[in-house]
């Protein structure tokens, strides 16, 4: 079945009916890292907007007659630009929403201009420090809180895990956060936290931390990094000798192909948390991925299947306004409950710290490939 019709009505029963009379177009834009560091994150979700905004104007879904107009717009993972950016759509009365943008490095920035110009900003990035900066800015994906347990729950309940070592991020908000998390709630279960490494965002050679690591006695080791530099951590832990049976975990920023293309064999095993199970585990999300795959030429990754959601969500939002307005899209943003979504374990609300809830899945590198780890 094609995900037009399962999105007909899965997704539509969540949006609820329009109020007003008159046909409106609703302008959104999607400001997301096109470029710079964060971009493996932000043209995916880019990518997986762009279908929903298809999916959502082919079927009506903002009522009858109304329409979906996107504007796409690069962050640069430069808070400058974020800030210019925000500013000028925030003088465009036309526009009543921002996803984005993507990195914890530059939301915070955002969230801030996003409440300065009272503009609803939905940021990509887990930080909740976003939604300090008042009661404009949200974030799209979930805080460590609530993602941090599955990864924890598996690594001391599953794999067993009695001493972990660290490696974190140390001028990366939103990775800080993760890693804090993780090692608070290891501790809270019993295992040891032997070891913190922090390293730099745009540190390259892991040499004498990885021998550090390797020449150490731990049956865990936790990686809080991006994509690429994740890989790199990884493979260099083993090229110093780390043993091949010492289980090593991430969080859903691995979640990417970035993480396979860089790390290649040396991040065989590697297991992380994720918001996509690959290719759909049941007809939406299934549907989700052929649909995705027809249009781009590529299976859709962890961040195809955020942005997808992420504009369901704004979706719902804008549908649900009685009269159009930034105020009222503000609104409704902090009231979503129960959208269908593909990413998660499918039903994405939000509660009353505006915290989004959407549960998480954990995956392993099993071939090259990610697939669901082993219970």
């Amino acid at each position: 079945m094609k995900l037009s019709n399962l999105f007909t009505t899965c997704t539509a029963m969540a949006l609820l009916p329009a109020m007003a009379a008159q046909s409106d177009e609703y302008h959104v834009v999607v400001l997301q890292a096109l470029t710079g560091p964060a971009a493996f994150i932000g043209t995916a979700v880019a990518d997986g907007m762009r279908l929903a905004e298809q999916h959502i104007n082919e079927q009506g879904l903002l009522g009858e007659g109304n329409t979906l107009k996107v504007t796409y717009a690069d962050d640069a993972t430069d808070r400058t630009q974020t800030m210019t950016l925000i500013a000028r759509y925030a003088n465009d009365p036309s526009i009543l929403g921002i996803l984005g943008p993507t990195s914890g490095a530059v939301a915070i920035a955002g969230a801030s201009s996003g409440n300065q110009y009272e503009m609803p900003v939905v940021t990509t990035t887990n930080t909740p420090e976003v939604l300090e900066q008042g009661p404009w800015s949200f974030i799209l994906t979930q805080p460590p809180e609530i993602t941090i347990p599955y990864l924890v729950d598996y690594a001391a309940d599953v794999a067993g895990a009695k001493e972990c070592a660290v490696i974190g991020i140390r001028d990366i908000e939103a990775y800080v956060a993760l890693q804090k998390q993780f090692e608070k709630l290891m501790m809270d279960k019993g295992v040891k936290i032997t070891t913190v490494e922090q390293v730099g965002g745009t540190d390259s050679d892991f040499s004498s931390v990885a021998t550090k690591i390797a020449t150490s006695q731990q049956d865990c080791v936790f990686v809080s990094a991006s994509a690429s530099q994740g890989a790199n951590i990884i493979v260099q832990l083993r090229q110093a000798g780390l043993d091949p049976a010492t289980p090593v975990f991430g969080h859903n920023a691995f979640a990417s192909p970035e993480f396979l293309d860089r790390g290649g064999a040396g991040v065989e095993g590697v297991t992380f948390i994720a918001d996509w199970v690959p290719g759909g585990y049941d007809d939406f999300t299934t549907a989700f991925a052929t649909e995705f795959r027809e249009r781009f030429g590529h299976e859709a990754d962890n961040w195809n299947a955020v942005g997808y959601g992420g504009m369901l969500v704004m979706a719902n939002a804008l549908k649900s306004m009685e009269e159009p307005s930034r105020e009222a899209l503000r609104d409704q943003l902090g009231k979503t409950s129960e959208v269908r979504v593909a990413a998660g374990q499918g039903s994405y609300s939000v509660d009353e710290k505006r915290y989004p809830h959407v549960g998480m899945n954990v995956l392993t590198v099993q071939d090259g490939a990610f697939v669901q780890a082993p219970r």
